[in-house]
């Protein structure tokens, strides 16, 4: 009975409160959902493009060795392919893509994902498929043609010294669909041919992929036993600079790049759902206890006729069914609508399943939330209200002569029965006149005017009132609003920073020239367009570790008696050195340069300058566990070793495939003492403040092969996130306004029975007015002045856990302008909103008020 008179009387109220309940629980279940989706869109792509375990590269198109490769212990399965490289014709510029052809075998070994179009007829000659983002880079669509000219296998081995027009076939190809696939040979290989096609190509490299048993038995087994095949292998000696065999692990290679990404989008994603759930779970939260609190009368008189409180309060919750109905729908939605969502930032290319992804489970869960949540808070509410229902009643009703223990604004601490009666000397309110120092009356005669007193007590006090205490959660969600606000715009701050400056990821050029000879790096020296430029060689070196993984600052004379490895997960040397590879440069700047040599970002200590002089990656530094001023040892390729020490950690253009941060620069002459290949060679341009970079890239890509704009992926990552920096400080700071606006809200209602009291011992209606505009200032302050360091502090942890997975500086981006704008706009929020608070309380009549005293 009780139930069904709640519920007639209030069904509009309770109903709204459902739905608020329900927004709540829905936005955090569909950002759940959309977390979900990011969280695993590389991964659900590595499963369904079947990325291979392993992967074995080698010059030429022998079957024995593909053979041998493919029945190496701890496989369980394989597939042969042919690569290629064409030039792509009909273009402005010169640019050459990989070729992957297919050979026909298990479709369960790479196969890449159509996202849009149609995969090739196996039996056409002139169908392909291409990666999106090369689609993107080079403006090809479905239905678009590719002319390509081929490079031969001289051609291909002459590529650092030069070979003119291609001396392949001209091939017209079609695009039948566009095509997502993980791992790191879409970059190297992002074109597909048809097997028909790749039956009548000239081959440059034969590709091998093996999926191997689980554990990690197998891949050591493996690489043992194709260790052992390289090692018989014969290499043509143009083909010097590769390794008889290139192993890779496509299916864990490309994890760090996006890991970065990855940690960013989920962490910001979690952070917003804890937010907007703490925020408005306490916000429903004192919606529901105001809407119990102003039946409190109610209440006494259940209790007075003999319903003990679990019968009141489950009454309350059996009145809320319906709201739990609506917030149980209302949250639903949340994971639905979320399905519609891809996953965010550059995560959205590696979703293998584009388009409407819903979540049942999640779906489910929500709904069930949204239930429960709604019957929980409506029970401890309404208990929390119907504990000492008369005083709670007398306070909601503005009755304060007989309001809970607590502090009163005139008065100090109030009298309630049992307790110590205020001292003597007092006015008949409580407020003291002793003129003793120290004592309230006196500091407040002192200091300043009593209404700005009694405004920042409402703001500060900590009194028992039980009103009082139910609005410290909206004074706390101010100061999370500003802190979150604070943590997000340093977090943003730092990505731009990284984003728009070239330097801070180690491009201080304006154009790359792959394949540079030294007569290319003369003639640009040469060119009056030109301001500065480096020939930059690439290669790899064996740092010798212990058995923690850090580097040896001296030769281990017990196990060092091996040249090294051929690189990065290649095979061949026969290396026994208990060493880690590391992509080693060389820079060689040609004199003449109008300001400062193209070379590295240095961000702690100097660039070396002697043989035995080394900087590091940041990266590659903390895996190493080396500092500026360590030594580390180096296999050097005559059998011997090198000891470096380390003058500079900083970072350069990633020309290797290695990860951002993991490489060192050596000088000219130790590179050709460690490297364990024939170095690649790129010229780094810079042009002269006069010549537009671009005009100038058009110009020298007529004739050599040009990459401007440089971006590691690392970078490019973080930097194509898109709005969600400042979506999040959107609704950060919504939320502080909303915490402020509830506590103001909530202050002048509890308080409207102590500022009548002022009105009779002689307050002005201005002097009222300006107690609601002091409290929110104070408010405010407080809110600015602690989340400001605490949020400085979470952006500092969060940035320093993006820039070391980056593999970049952690030097923290402070948000000048916000920390300087955001006091006096604090300020300013906090007035306008205790605007209609201040009016109304100006506007108080006190008889109104106090009549039923």
């Amino acid at each position: 009975m009780i139930a069904w008179a709640e519920l007639r009387r209030r069904w509009v109220a309770l109903t709204a409160l459902g739905v608020l309940i329900g927004v709540v629980v829905g936005v955090v279940a569909g950002t759940a959902t959309l977390i979900r989706r990011t969280a695993t869109a590389h991964d659900r792509l590595e499963r369904a493009s079947a990325v291979p375990d392993l992967q074995v590269n080698y010059l030429g198109r022998d079957p024995e060795v593909a053979r041998q490769i493919a029945t190496v212990p701890g496989v369980v399965g394989s597939r042969t392919a042919v690569g290629t490289v064409g030039r792509i014709e009909d273009r402005a510029s010169v640019s050459y893509i990989g070729i992957l052809g297919d050979t026909g075998g298990p479709r369960d070994l790479y196969a890449p994902v159509v996202v849009k179009g149609r995969g090739y007829d196996p039996r056409s000659p002139d169908e392909v498929l291409l990666d999106e983002r090369a689609a993107g880079w080079w403006g090809f669509d479905v239905g678009d043609t590719i002319t390509l000219r081929l490079l031969t296998t001289s051609d291909f081995l002459n590529f650092d010294t030069g070979f003119g027009t291609p001396g392949g076939p001209v091939l017209k190809l079609v695009v039948t669909g566009l095509t997502r696939m993980a791992g790191e040979n879409v970059r190297q290989m992002p074109l597909v041919v048809s097997p028909a096609l790749a039956a009548r190509l000239d081959a440059v490299t034969t590709l091998v992929m093996l999926r191997l048993r689980p554990g990690p038995e197998a891949m050591a087994t493996a690489s043992s036993a194709l260790r052992r095949i390289g090692l018989g292998l014969r290499t043509d000696p143009l083909a010097s600079e590769f390794p008889a065999l290139q192993v890779a692990r496509p299916a864990t290679d490309g994890d760090a790049r996006i890991a970065a990404t990855q940690r960013v989008l989920v962490t910001g994603l979690i952070v917003f759902a804890a937010v907007v759930g703490v925020a408005g779970m306490a916000a429903a939260s004192q919606a529901f206890f105001r809407h119990h609190a102003a039946g409190a009368r109610t209440q006494q008189i259940e209790a007075v006729l003999g319903l003990p409180a679990l019968g009141r309060s489950g009454a309350r919750v059996l009145a809320a069914a319906p709201a739990a109905a609506a917030a149980a729908a209302v949250a639903a939605a949340g994971p639905l609508l979320a399905g519609r969502f891809e996953p965010l930032g550059p995560l959205a290319g590696m979703e293998p399943y584009p388009g409407y992804a819903g979540n049942t489970a999640l779906t489910c869960i929500a709904a069930g939330a949204g239930l429960v949540a709604t019957a929980l808070i409506a029970g401890i509410t309404a208990i929390r209200a119907g504990q000492r229902p008369g005083e709670l009643g007398r306070v909601f009703t503005g009755r304060p002569g007989a309001a809970a223990p607590g502090w009163s604004a005139t008065s100090g601490w109030s009298a309630a029965p049992g307790q110590p009666r205020p001292p003597r000397g007092s006015l008949p309110g409580g407020a003291p006149v002793s003129r003793r120092a120290g004592s309230p009356g006196n500091a407040v005669a002192r200091r300043g005017p009593v209404w700005l007193w009694i405004g920042a007590s409402f703001a500060l006090d900590r009194g028992r009132d039980r009103a009082v205490t139910a609005r410290r959660p909206a004074i706390t969600g101010t100061a999370i609003g500003v802190t979150g606000l604070i943590a997000a715009a340093t977090i943003a701050g730092g990505m731009s920073r990284l984003a728009d400056d070239p330097h801070r990821y180690g491009w201080n050029a304006d154009l790359e020239i792959t394949d540079a000879r030294p007569d290319i790096v003369s003639r640009l020296a040469a060119d009056p367009r030109v301001a500065a430029v480096s020939m930059l060689d690439a290669s790899t070196a064996t740092v010798e570790i212990d058995e923690d993984g850090h580097a040896l600052p001296a030769p281990d004379t017990l196990v060092g008696i091996g040249p090294g490895d051929a690189g990065p997960g290649a095979i061949g040397r026969g290396d026994v050195d208990p060493g880690v590879d590391v992509a080693v440069y060389a820079l060689s700047p040609k004199p003449g340069a109008v300001g400062p040599d193209v070379g590295w970002t240095l961000f702690e200590g100097s660039a070396p300058r002697r043989t035995n002089e080394v900087a590091i990656g940041p990266r590659a530094a903390r895996q190493l566990d080396l500092d500026v001023g360590d030594h580390l040892s180096v296999s050097t390729n005559n059998g011997g070793h090198a000891q470096l020490r380390v003058t500079g950690i900083g970072i350069g253009p990633v020309l290797s495939g290695e990860r951002l941060g993991e490489s060192m620069l050596v000088e000219p002459d130790m590179l050709a003492r460690v490297q364990r290949t024939q170095p690649l060679r790129s010229a780094l341009v810079r042009a002269i403040p006069q010549v537009d970079p671009v005009n100038l890239a058009a110009a020298l890509g007529t004739e050599y092969e040009i990459d401007t704009g440089f971006v590691p992926t690392e970078v490019a990552n973080l930097g194509g996130m898109g709005r969600l920096p400042t979506m999040l400080q959107t609704v950060l700071a919504a939320l502080a306004i909303a915490a402020a606006g509830h506590a103001v809200g909530t202050t002048w209602r509890s308080a409207q029975g102590e500022l009548a009291i002022l009105r009779t011992l002689g307050f002005t209606p201005g002097q009222t007015a300006r107690i609601p505009l002091v409290t929110s200032c104070v408010t405010a302050v407080l809110a600015v002045g602690v989340g400001i360091p605490l949020g400085l502090l979470i952006g500092r942890l969060a940035w320093w856990e993006i820039a070391m997975a980056t593999g970049v500086s952690t030097d923290l981006a402070v948000p000048v302008g916000l920390l300087v704008a955001l006091p006096p706009a604090a300020l300013l929020t906090a007035l306008v909103i205790a605007a209609l608070p201040a009016a109304r309380a100006g506007r108080l009549l006190p008889g109104t008020v106090l009549r039923g005293e």
